[in-house]
């Protein structure tokens, strides 16, 4: 792997045009772009709105960069994205997450024009990775779905090997630091970007009324969490584990049967209360960035209380996710990658929405299998289809790095660029 600008090769992506959209709220779009120009590409960088403006200005950038703000109406995008791919003579589209509309217009166009999609998201295995896959991820992602195919691809990948580089505690410092900075730009930038509409369901100002008081409350929140756990974990009798998604998280929105959160709650909670061994219980966790907009709390012990399983259920909004998997005896959940991570423990994990790991003899899915089932299934851990399954995303989805620590960030740009003249040599030698 790549240290530095130096140990790239220069004028190796000679030729190649990158457009780039949104992407993640840091600057590693900007460290991105530098090493693209570096290794001779050209590139554009569109940016949709005030926080996008802002966080590319607040880096220093190649001037070979060009950079375009798009101002108009979302209807009228298609348009201009065809034309700016004429304009610069587009190879290559960029972007984080493919699910946001303007994203998914700039993604048709350039597949009709035969241009190569790139799409980032958090990764798959956390901490130390990233998600790269071309064409698009989750529900998207071209990680095949049969652990036959997993198996005999996996005899061409290198064996996986955990990521070298370690969590750093500024990263969720530095996470919070640039959302701030993304919303306080579309604030003050609004005039001239007044025709922008988030990908999520509400606006900032909105979602404040749920994080302010849930901001101003942490330290009680944290105190009741840690409490209710150490009563819960006192409690030797044995318990499934089942951390909450956010609400707009797209991977619940169009890879799951489920449209509200409450939905998967209830139906998680109404088979656990008639199909689990009377002797276990249900530890439900809040997402630690949750705007605290729904009331999961009231909502989930006033569920599990008219579902007869009310002293069997308990719920935190804070806690280890790691900590909570290996007490547990199983993981429930609809796609998150904290299942991945169980996987990594050898628990047992079901799945109530399509995800790239619910795959039949890796982990327990709603495609082949009722959750009624699961609690007292004792199916033995697939040893070798789950190395498989790691060399295989590693090699096909995944690079080494983060985007929010400024070692993560470059590492992540760099293999970027690794990955991308991998890409070039295979479709070249086709």
């Amino acid at each position: 792997m790549a240290n530095n600008l130096s140990s790239l090769k220069k004028n190796s992506l000679q030729g190649r045009s990158f457009i780039l959209l949104q992407g993640p709220q840091s600057y590693f779009f900007i460290e991105l772009a530098n090493a693209l120009v570096f290794c001779g590409a050209s590139v554009v960088k569109v940016n949709f709105c005030g926080g996008d403006v802002l966080i590319w200005q607040s880096h220093k950038k190649d001037d070979a960069i060009v950079s375009v703000n798009y101002h108009d109406r979302a209807c009228n995008f298609p348009l201009f994205i065809k034309e700016l791919y004429d304009k610069h003579k587009a190879t290559d589209l960029v972007v984080y997450s493919d699910w946001r509309p303007m994203h998914q217009d700039a993604i048709l166009v350039a597949k009709s024009l035969a241009i190569n999609i790139w799409v980032y998201e958090e990764g798959y295995l956390r901490s130390g990775f990233v998600t790269l896959e071309k064409n698009g991820v989750n529900g998207r992602s071209s990680i095949p779905k049969k652990a036959s195919v997993i198996q005999e691809l996996a005899q061409t990948c290198p064996s996986f090997t955990p990521s070298r580089l370690t969590l750093q505690h500024d990263s969720i410092y530095n996470k919070v630091r640039f959302a701030i900075l993304h919303h306080f730009g579309n604030v003050v930038l609004f005039p001239a970007f007044a025709f922008y509409r988030t990908h999520r369901a509400h606006n900032i100002l909105f979602e404040l009324i749920g994080i302010l008081p849930r901001y101003l409350n942490r330290k009680n929140r944290r105190s009741r969490s840690s409490q209710s756990l150490k009563a819960f974990l006192k409690d030797k009798r044995p318990f499934f584990f089942y951390p909450l998604q956010l609400k707009d998280d797209s991977q619940v929105q169009l890879y799951s049967p489920y449209i509200r959160q409450e939905e998967a709650i209830t139906a998680i909670i109404s088979s656990f209360a008639k199909n689990a061994p009377k002797d276990s219980r249900l530890l439900i966790k809040n997402h630690p960035l949750d705007n605290g907009l729904i009331p999961y709390r009231n909502y989930i012990e006033k569920m599990a209380q008219a579902l007869g399983c009310g002293g069997r259920v308990c719920y935190i909004e804070d806690g280890n996710s790691n900590f909570l998997i290996k007490k547990s005896c199983g993981v429930v959940l609809i796609n998150s990658t904290v299942g991945l991570s169980a996987l990594l423990q050898r628990k047992k994990v079901f799945c109530l929405g399509y995800a790239v790991y619910g795959i039949k003899g890796l982990a327990h899915s709603f495609l082949y299998q009722n959750l009624d089932d699961f609690w007292t299934s004792n199916e033995p851990f697939n040893e070798q289809l789950f190395n498989d399954f790691c060399a295989v995303i590693k090699a096909k989805a995944l690079i080494e790095g983060d985007f929010y620590t400024a070692r993560g960030v470059r590492w992540a740009a760099l293999n970027s660029i690794e990955r991308f003249k991998e890409a070039a040599c295979a479709t070249a030698n086709k």
